[in-house]
């Protein structure tokens, strides 16, 4: 394969690349000679982060603080987030984040009759 030919491979994929990736739309912009230049729109942000994803592992989370309130007792919880409290800045965040909210205590509340 010469020179030529690699350079001409070369450019083929690079435009193949730039149409499939403004499937999704495309962006004008004014270069500064003049010329408009197309470009691939950005994808918004709801593309790289999937709201179920992200709403599925919140529901996760307090799930497991209620199945850990439930399980361990009120008095005992709270001792183990005072523990953690005292603890490194990662230990604390987590105090922070297994602290028992108005949803957790509604939750808590609700279930704890039938779980026993």
């Amino acid at each position: 394969m010469n020179a030529q030919h690699k350079q001409f491979s070369a450019r083929i994929n690079r435009i193949e690349r730039k149409a499939k990736a403004m499937e999704h739309g495309s962006e004008a912009k004014l270069r500064k000679d003049g010329l408009i230049e197309l470009r691939p729109a950005r994808r918004p942000l709801r593309r790289f982060v999937p709201v179920r994803l992200v709403l599925a592992l919140i529901a996760a989370g307090i799930g497991y603080k209620v199945f850990l309130l439930i399980s361990m007792g009120e008095p005992a919880y709270a001792a183990r987030l005072a523990e953690l409290s005292d603890g490194t800045t990662v230990n604390q965040i987590g105090a922070t984040l297994m602290q028992i909210d108005p949803v957790t205590r509604m939750l808590t509340d609700l279930i704890a009759p039938y779980v026993g």
